[in-house]
């Protein structure tokens, strides 16, 4: 029976429908070192962002899949496990709802200082009404969308609801139908950070766009305008956003993702234009549960010989 291991505890009823599999879960959350140690006794292994680099991989002699726990793989040194002939699976279907909705709530809230109103209230804080603060209106503002994949299009939605102008940048162009169907407008990076009221990102990290948002950008965006990031965080240049803030480059931000977490900037806690969260936009039961299901369909099915659609590394493991 080929054995699976998952890199934290997760409740055992929601893994019995894989009864043909051996599946190992913790009563805690393994470290780095802990499942080295292990490795080389299992076939698959899903990780909850736990890195799985070459030197695991390489411990990990009997593996044929891993997989994370999130639509993003950038924890996963995908060109080795490619090299070894070992499957890399992710989760990009289950999330894309929840982590819309989570972007949503922080435009919604970083517009409209909805945490900042919040800290005054609890401190009896009650502001004159023409104090300007939390003016800024969501509806009839436009949003920048920096990459349109699933999540991007979600937001695009939900964020019209609103009555939000949408305009967007995505490397790959998505065809004049699909502009249509959205409404949406096209426009390239530098035009869509210069006249976006906030600016959202929803792409995936590579060494391409490290710090992609770094001070030249921000200085491009309009000194009322507001950041959102549910993306990932070395996008940003961490640093260089504290600085956008504190200096009211920008107006304010909204961040569910960062640079070093779980370490945040003492810096961005500080301040209060930004409204923070703990990388949380795909915490809903739903969704947690469909992540799962999906790892673990995917790894399964790789073990099982089956044509997986969520292999990120398919092709280039088909032309091995």
């Amino acid at each position: 029976m080929m054995k699976i291991l998952v890199s934290t505890n997760v409740p055992a009823e929601l893994l019995e429908m894989y009864k043909d599999f051996e599946i190992t879960i913790p009563d805690h959350r393994l470290t780095y070192d802990a499942v080295s140690e292990i490795a080389e006794q299992y076939d698959a292994i899903l990780g909850f962002g736990l890195r799985i680099n070459d030197t695991l991989l390489e411990k990990g002699k009997n593996l044929k899949a891993v997989a994370n726990f999130g639509v993003g793989y950038d924890n996963i040194d995908v060109k080795a496990a490619t090299a070894r002939g070992i499957a890399v699976v992710n989760t990009p279907t289950q999330v894309t709802d929840a982590t819309a909705e989570h972007t949503i709530a922080l435009i919604v809230a970083t517009m409209r200082h909805i945490a900042k109103f919040d800290r005054e209230v609890r401190q009896n804080i009650w502001k004159p009404p023409f104090m300007m603060d939390g003016m800024a209106s969501v509806n009839g503002s436009t949003l920048g969308i920096v990459g349109f994949g699933r999540i991007g299009k979600a937001v695009c939605r939900k964020a019209q609801g609103l009555g939000m102008n949408v305009i967007y940048y995505d490397p790959y162009r998505s065809s004049e139908e699909i502009e249509k169907e959205y409404g949406v407008t096209y426009c390239g990076f530098e035009e869509l950070i210069r006249n976006a009221d906030c600016v959202t990102l929803h792409l995936p990290y590579t060494a391409e766009n490290h710090h992609l948002f770094g001070a030249e950008t921000f200085r491009m965006m309009k000194p009322d305008a507001f950041f959102v990031n549910c993306a990932r965080g070395p996008i940003v240049d961490e640093e260089a956003l504290a600085a956008a803030l504190r200096d009211h480059v920008i107006r304010g931000a909204g961040l569910d993702v960062y640079e070093h977490e779980p370490k945040v900037s003492e810096e961005l806690k500080a301040l209060d234009n930004v409204t923070l969260t703990p990388h949380a936009a795909s915490a809903t039961k739903k969704a947690r549960i469909g992540m799962l299901h999906e790892a673990m369909d995917g790894l399964t099915g790789v073990l099982s010989g089956k044509d997986v659609p969520n292999v990120v590394n398919h092709r280039e493991l088909a032309e091995r």
